[in-house]
């Protein structure tokens, strides 16, 4: 069975392992298994997404956020010494934990992932402005899976929570619906989001089966 690292979501023409061995200092052993450790915590982990970056600094470094659409209010990295560093953009903290389970542990603690899974004042002002002109602009993918007599949806970047509808159509228009929700905008305009779906195989061989 594959680890869940392997299935982390890269953005570039590059895999888990060689994005880590070159930009996370992944050349020595114990550093390279704590990324491993941590893609197995967070790739299948509602929101949190890996992201090559450049954090202020001349060479770009290998990091793990949660925020939506490439928000960075909770992220952490591997340190040289193979420990982790975790930091929370709206406490403006910064701890080290040396263990896995420490760092479950810190993302769990109070509210801090299901605040950092909100859209932040920011993004809510922005998406409202001009009467919701940017925020139905803005191009969001929807990822797309069928199983079960089902299609699922999810938009990319943005909600931990999955649509469900009996036809691709269905399941995008939920989607967009959901989105709505999460940034409290009304829902007469989710048929006028820019919305781009991404099927996974299972939902291209059902659509050209089925046709619908």
């Amino acid at each position: 069975m594959e680890s869940p690292h392997t299935n982390a979501r890269v953005g570039f023409d590059a895999d888990y392992y060689n994005a880590c061995l070159s930009f996370g200092r992944g050349g020595d052993r114990t550093v390279m298994a704590a990324w491993r450790e941590l893609g197995d915590l967070l790739a299948g982990r509602a929101g949190w997404h890996f992201d090559i970056v450049n954090k202020g600094g001349a060479v770009p470094e290998a990091l793990w956020s949660l925020g939506l659409f490439g928000e960075s209010r909770l992220n952490v990295r591997v340190t040289d010494a193979g420990w982790f560093e975790c930091f929370d953009y709206d406490g403006d903290r910064t701890d080290v934990c040396s263990t896995i389970a420490k760092v479950a542990a810190w993302i769990e603690g109070g509210d801090r992932e299901e605040r950092a899974r909100k859209p932040s004042d920011l993004q809510r002002r922005m998406a409202s402005e001009d009467d919701w002109k940017v925020f139905k602009f803005r191009q969001n993918t929807v990822l797309v899976s069928w199983s079960d007599d089902y299609y699922s949806a999810a938009i990319l970047g943005a909600a931990h929570d999955t649509a469900f509808g009996t036809t691709l159509k269905e399941a995008i228009d939920r989607a967009g619906e959901m989105l709505c929700g999460l940034f409290g905008a009304p829902s007469e305009i989710a048929p006028e989001l820019n919305l781009v779906a991404e099927l996974d195989e299972s939902a291209t061989s059902r659509l050209r089966q089925n046709g619908k």
